[in-house]
């Protein structure tokens, strides 16, 4: 959460769209943040994390399909997070409609200032083509964070240097020189929400194209 506690400190309101990551919610909770919304699809899921976490109040869960969470009115958080439901929808048939569905209302439901992370698997290539559509308004920081414990060939590899920004090109893909030093890599997308005063919008947008459906 490093990457992200510079941008939400103090009393914030949080929604997770994929509660499977509710240790990620109960380390927050120890971190002092008191008002996490958690939602998942599968009513199974939300009543499993309910009962075993219900010493937790700080912690709230609610059933629902995150291409429609009309239930919370515009600007109802200031941050959202999410693990997995992305690249989930990514895998189905409509995926440019659910994609655009979800990020849409996640959106929606941000306050003005307010941040999206999205924590995914795919790569600029895959992911800046749907997070830069100019409805959205997000300023997007890319950081890169290797499995939990890889190390270089033949050395350490440094926490701290994970923590950086990767830059962009003008393209949203990553540098030709970038390396990746670890494949299994999780892409964070830090996607904060742009008032514009102007009502014109300065933020790039990247093409889909038929490899990134």
């Amino acid at each position: 959460m490093q990457c992200h506690q510079t941008a939400c400190e103090g009393d914030f309101l949080f929604c997770f769209v994929f509660p499977h990551i509710v240790v990620m919610s109960e380390d927050m909770v120890k971190d002092g943040y008191e008002d996490i919304m958690n939602i998942d699809i599968s009513l199974v899921a939300i009543e499993m994390m309910r009962r075993k976490y219900e010493y937790i109040p700080q912690l709230s869960y609610m059933q629902m399909d995150v291409r429609d969470m009309s239930f919370f009115q515009d600007e109802s958080f200031d941050s959202v997070i999410d693990k997995g439901t992305l690249d989930s929808l990514m895998c189905s048939n409509d995926a440019p409609i659910s994609a655009a569905q979800m990020l849409g209302e996640v959106s929606r439901l941000l306050k003005p200032g307010g941040i999206f992370m999205l924590i995914t698997y795919g790569d600029p290539k895959v992911r800046m083509p749907h997070l830069s559509r100019p409805v959205y308004n997000w300023k997007i920081i890319l950081h890169i964070i290797p499995r939990p414990g890889f190390k270089r060939p033949g050395g350490d590899s440094s926490p701290s240097t994970h923590l950086e920004p990767v830059p962009l090109t003008e393209q949203g893909l990553l540098p030709a020189d970038f390396v990746m030093e670890d494949p299994d890599s999780h892409f964070i997308y830090v996607c904060k929400k742009v008032v514009e005063a102007s009502g014109v919008c300065d933020i790039p947008t990247y093409p889909l194209t038929a490899d990134v459906l």
